[in-house]
């Protein structure tokens, strides 16, 4: 199917939906239907219908029905902006709990004491995994440094760096959450008032934490952060991926659909081409090790119960997860430069 046969093929568009007919990655308008009919199984702030089209050229999903003004305003009304997921970075007691402590201070905070660096040095040449910690705290530089994160909702992330001496600054969409971090320093920006050139190349470090979906220009969003690095500055980024493997296995009840939230997700292949048409490079992957249990559960408590059997069995059948099929694409790239 291509663009030519969308408005010929599909009834009218129900009120505060727009029909989009090209792939916000590439460009391309030719597709395969992937999921159709998708709900907010979630949320369940919209009562519609949504389908979601698979990219021909590079494999990206984007939503061909999407909402917006005042329906998609409402499709927010019961988000969990407000609060970050847990990634299973809960605070540890104990001894390990010292160790993980120590270890965060050396390898983020401004003044880590010597018995800190003793023990990250001892942590590091005895193997010990500390994957998890770094994806938690998402590879920030060591302090001080200057952080943005880009759709940063209660502000969890920032208020996890705060104790660490970094210079902090947020942006968010959701007018009622600017300024609510204001007392701990914190500046908060509201998207909507925001240029290309609201910030120069000032940050060592910029997150977009499940963001990218939700925006209706992702390349020109990527541009706009890359200007605002400093030369050799990172980028942190988490997306649903369009190739997980979650999403062969649950259709239109995967939890990574999201509709009518999730405009757009990338393959891995389609985010590495649009990081280095926006101009990063050095660009590296990690696997979020939590993120298809939890999606999975999610997916799974969402699907009709009489289907749950088959699915679990389809589970347990699932290939491992790699780069290409992994629920979430969990990248750092780098501005080229010093």
């Amino acid at each position: 199917m291509n663009q030519s046969s969308i408005s010929q093929s599909t009834s009218p568009l129900e009120e505060g939906l727009e029909l989009s007919s090209q792939c916000l990655f590439c460009g391309s308008s030719h597709f395969d239907e992937e999921a159709c009919g998708v709900e907010d199984f979630f949320f369940k702030s919209d009562e519609g219908r949504f389908d979601y089209l698979r990219c021909c050229n590079c494999g990206s999903l984007w939503l061909r029905n999407r909402p917006y003004g005042a329906r998609l305003l409402r499709a927010y009304s019961r988000y969990y902006t407000h609060a970050e997921r847990s990634t299973g970075g809960a605070e540890r007691s104990g001894f390990a709990g010292k160790l993980r402590k120590a270890y965060i201070r050396d390898r983020f905070a401004r003044s880590a004491g010597l018995a800190d660096a003793l023990i990250g040095t001892a942590l590091r040449l005895a193997g010990y995994n500390t994957a998890g910690i770094d994806e938690q705290f998402r590879f920030a530089p060591k302090a001080p440094a200057k952080v943005l994160d880009y759709g940063c909702g209660s502000g969890e992330y920032l208020l996890r760096l705060y104790p660490l001496g970094h210079e902090l600054h947020g942006a968010e969409y959701d007018p009622q959450l600017v300024g609510s971090l204001a007392d701990r320093g914190i500046r908060v920006a509201d998207v909507a008032n925001l240029q290309d050139d609201h910030w120069g190349a000032e940050f060592d470090h910029i997150t977009l934490a499940h963001v990218l979906e939700h925006v209706p220009d992702p390349l020109a969003l990527l541009r706009r952060l890359l200007g605002w690095l400093k030369p050799g500055g990172t980028l942190y980024l988490e997306v649903p991926n369009g190739g997980a493997s979650g999403l062969a296995i649950f259709g239109r009840y995967w939890r990574g659909l999201e509709a009518p939230r999730h405009f757009a997700l990338p393959t891995r292949r389609a985010l590495y081409a649009a990081l280095r048409d926006a101009g990063f490079g050095a660009i590296t992957q990690h696997i979020n090790a939590n993120a298809r249990r939890w999606v999975w559960a999610e997916s799974l408590e969402a699907s009709p119960a009489a289907n749950r059997g088959a699915l679990s069995s389809a589970m347990a059948a699932a290939p491992a997860e790699t780069a290409d099929n992994a629920e979430f694409l969990t990248v750092l790239a780098r501005k080229p430069g010093a």
